[in-house]
């Protein structure tokens, strides 16, 4: 059947829910079981006509799985609500690396005492204050590159997504452990991720990974043990606050993994429309910019880093009428709820303006989660964005150069592999 080559190789999710669709008196929700990993590849809003045509929930099938998809901020934040206790985020496991696990997939009480210590620590460490020193770390590496390619080297795709994977990791190190470049224990936790994750995220840790990850655990404690220099850090700030324990540590490396995997992808979504852009940089590169940097990190959060989040649910559920069944992928569409017209007119159109005079509500925006799972370094991530695009702006001009059309990456959209930007000095 056209749309449907999974079929033939059902899963035991997909099974379960044909087979309670047809006794359940509540109907599966609409759509035919199209192949949406496929489907999507080709369309980036794909699933906003789909959504044109079935309404705001529909099924599919995703990876050999069932999938419900739903469209609507208020709609997906009212089915976490209700069905809270019986739904699991998919992310990661490190289960076999961390004692309790990942913080996403926690239950309370430990998820709200964990999380409570990590958001007081980021609190502490105030993030968006470290402007300076931030930016600082992002120039000398735009600076390195700009001259290696001055002299004719590295003028590769390849070479600026290597830089700005050393700038989302280097911020990281210093946000999070409190060292700076040049400091051997450093210089140790930026090769020990690179072992962890030497071409980006690993979904499935093997044994590269176990070995890196407890061979970064060891340099964090040593770091922490060395009275010799007094540091800052989040992780400093734990262990002064006595809750940091291997749980917290473990979720602390892995957050910093995940982070310089999705930041750097950020940070190729800011060049991409800093270089479509350049009246915007001009006005990022004056000494007084306001809260332009943000607003156009946020704007390009909207457009696309955020894209969706996932839950596998637990047990039969009822949704607005329809069945969503046991072991179904539930996928809340953030990318397409960033789309709606009635919160943002001419939704497609690149426009930070629209947060800075009347900032959207959390009904119309909210890249960074719905509920409780809410992703504590919203302000770390906004904050190394912010000074990733003021070291662009103040140094350079920058210019387009490769193809413009975004491409299905193993996680997210993204500017597609040609995509690169001429740096001129200013």
């Amino acid at each position: 059947m056209r749309n449907q080559p999974h079929l033939c190789s059902p899963s035991t999710s997909l099974l379960y829910a044909l087979a309670r669709g047809t006794c359940s008196r509540h109907p599966l929700p609409p759509g035919p079981l199209i192949a949406l990993d496929r489907a999507e590849k080709k369309d980036q809003r794909f699933l906003l006509s789909h959504f044109a045509q079935h309404g705001p929930i529909f099924k599919a099938i995703a990876w050999r799985e069932f999938w419900v998809c739903l469209e609507g901020l208020d709609r997906c934040a009212r089915f976490l609500a209700e069905h809270r206790e019986h739904l699991r985020p998919v992310t990661i496991r490190v289960e076999h690396l961390i004692p309790k696990g990942f913080l996403r997939q926690m239950r309370n009480p430990d998820h709200r005492t964990y999380r409570q210590a990590l958001v007081q620590a980021i609190r502490e460490e105030r993030p968006e204050q470290q402007a300076d020193a931030l930016e600082s770390m992002a120039s000398e590496q735009l600076a390195q590159l700009h001259q290696a390619r001055t002299t004719g080297a590295l003028s590769s795709p390849e070479a600026f997504v290597n830089t700005l994977n050393r700038i989302s990791t280097h911020m990281l190190i210093r946000l999070f452990y409190g060292l700076v470049p040049g400091d051997p224990a450093f210089d140790r936790l930026d090769q020990g991720y690179q072992h962890l994750g030497p071409h980006g995220l690993i979904w499935n840790p093997g044994a590269r990974q176990t070995s890196a990850f407890h061979a970064l655990a060891r340099t964090v404690r040593a770091s922490l043990a060395d009275t010799t220099h007094r540091r800052g850090g989040i992780v400093h700030r734990l262990q002064c606050a006595g809750t940091l324990d291997d749980t917290l540590l473990g979720n602390v490396i892995y957050m910093v993994e995940m982070g310089r995997y999705d930041t750097h992808g950020l940070f190729r979504w800011l060049a991409y429309y800093a270089s479509r852009h350049p009246d915007l940089v001009r006005r990022l590169a004056e000494p007084d910019i306001g809260d332009l940097a943000r607003a156009f990190v946020l704007e390009t959060l909207r457009l696309d880093q955020s894209e969706r989040l996932l839950r596998r649910v637990e047990r039969d559920v009822i949704f607005d009428g329809y069945l969503i069944p046991r072991s179904s992928t539930v996928r809340l569409c953030l990318w397409e709820s960033h789309k709606a017209e009635s919160s943002f007119a001419d939704a497609f159109r690149f426009q930070p303006e629209r947060f800075l005079h009347q900032p959207p509500s959390g009904h119309q925006f909210s890249p960074f989660g719905l509920d409780h799972h809410h992703c504590p370094l919203s302000n770390v991530v906004v904050a190394m964005g912010s000074a990733f695009l003021r070291a662009l702006a103040r140094n350079y001009t920058v210019s387009p150069i490769g193809a413009d059309t975004p491409v299905r990456g193993p996680y997210h959209w993204e500017p597609p592999p040609s995509f690169d930007v001429r740096l001129v000095a200013r």
